[in-house]
């Protein structure tokens, strides 16, 4: 069906090549769909940094192009309408991809990559035409929401027996896992990392600490836990005249956020600022005292799953942070040293966080460098770019 370009493109590569201390380098397909909405900087980042292997991307839909460039990205929209047509039946039919195994082989892909357990599904059918090996990094709502539907139960069943390696963020969304049916020996935890380059660390004693701002960084939906947010911030907002919440962010709730700024009398206290850039976004914790992001787990089931990057490029920036006991937060934020935690919905105790770090720059500063030394050890984007290459090393047998 790619006739011409299937011939050439495999030539084209082996006279051009990638190379990597010269020697030819393996292609991984990144399977993910769309490529790439704005919240997700995470997952281009660690398709980016890969050095030892070529990183080539399948999806159904193009997005933000201009962020995330990569040169090689094959989307089913660019096929031709009736091709595209035709293969989205064969998906509403069968839940599965049609049409990667030609990309794959295409390509001369060594591996699959998919990004979130949906993805991994989708795509074991060209998994099984082609014969490559396929890992599936899960995130989030694929391991706590989606297994609550019978459909997808049946589908991660069959995807737990005939994938080789599951990925998780952390320790407590491995566990998810297995409870949910992948073999103990088939998963392993593979922490996200950020662009330690690209976040300056600005200790708390040069921020303003006359007019301090707590944050919110997050969609707005459900298990973002923002409500509860506003309910602890006006808590506290009466003794700290002088302190502002920024909302970083949009969606499904907004009019019930704003209703609750309303009915909490909070509309001069409180400014949302929408979705921004990410390096506008950094910007923003780079300047706030405290980032409060109290996940909890949403009425549908869908949960963090592992725990949210804003809480890893805060400690990285030098912000503190008040959060939730919730999945692998804990995990990504030890509690006590470099953030203080409560349990979910507590408003309470998000307010005594918030007045425990606001009466305190000191404090505020001491779980800065706390966190940042702690991002630089276990969420450091170069390193855990090597680790997940060691990880598709041990599967290939390299």
């Amino acid at each position: 069906m790619f006739g011409l370009a299937e011939t050439i493109y495999p030539l084209i590569r082996f006279f051009s090549g990638y190379f990597y201390e010269g020697l030819c380098v393996p292609t991984v397909v990144h399977c993910a769909n769309p490529f790439l909405p704005v919240t997700t900087v995470w997952m281009y980042d660690q398709i980016r940094m890969l050095k030892k292997y070529h990183p080539v991307v399948l999806t159904q839909l193009r997005q933000n192009v201009d962020a995330f460039p990569l040169c090689d990205v094959f989307s089913a929209e660019d096929l031709p309408g009736a091709v595209h047509l035709f293969y989205r039946v064969i998906r509403k039919v069968r839940g599965t991809y049609a049409g990667y195994e030609k990309w794959i082989r295409q390509v001369d892909g060594a591996l699959i990559h998919a990004h979130f357990g949906q993805e991994g599904y989708r795509c074991l059918e060209a998994k099984r035409q082609t014969q490559v090996p396929m890992v599936t990094t899960f995130y989030g709502m694929d391991v706590s929401q989606l297994p609550r539907q019978k459909i997808w139960q049946k589908r991660f069943a069959r995807m737990f027996a005939e994938g080789e390696l599951f990925l998780a963020e952390g320790t407590y969304m491995a566990e998810q896992l297995v409870e949910i049916g992948c073999l103990p020996e088939r998963v392993k935890v593979q922490h996200l990392g950020v662009d330690l380059d690209a976040i300056p660390f600005i200790p708390q004693v040069q921020r303003d600490t006359d007019t301090p701002v707590v944050l919110t960084y997050a969609a707005f939906r459900e298990k973002k836990g923002l409500v509860y947010a506003l309910r602890a911030f006006a808590k506290v907002a009466r003794a700290y005249p002088q302190v502002q919440l920024r909302m970083i962010g949009d969606g499904p709730l907004r009019n019930v956020l704003e209703a609750e700024i309303g009915k909490l009398g909070l509309q001069e206290r409180v400014t949302m600022l929408g979705f921004l850039s990410h390096d506008a976004a950094l910007k923003e914790l780079g300047r706030a005292s405290i980032l409060l992001y109290p996940s909890v787990t949403a009425t549908d089931g869908d949960t963090e799953g592992g725990a949210p990057v804003a809480l890893i490029e805060a400690q990285a920036s030098g912000t503190s942070v008040v959060s939730s006991l919730h999945a692998d937060i804990p995990e990504v934020v030890p509690n006590g040293r470099c953030g203080l935690l409560f349990p979910e919905r507590d408003v309470d105790g998000l307010a005594t966080g918030l007045e425990t770090l606001l009466d305190s720059v000191a404090m505020r500063d001491e779980m800065a460098h706390a966190g940042r030394a702690h991002v630089e050890s276990a969420h450091h984007l170069g390193r855990q770019a090597e680790k997940l290459e060691q990880i598709y090393d041990d599967i290939l047998g390299t």
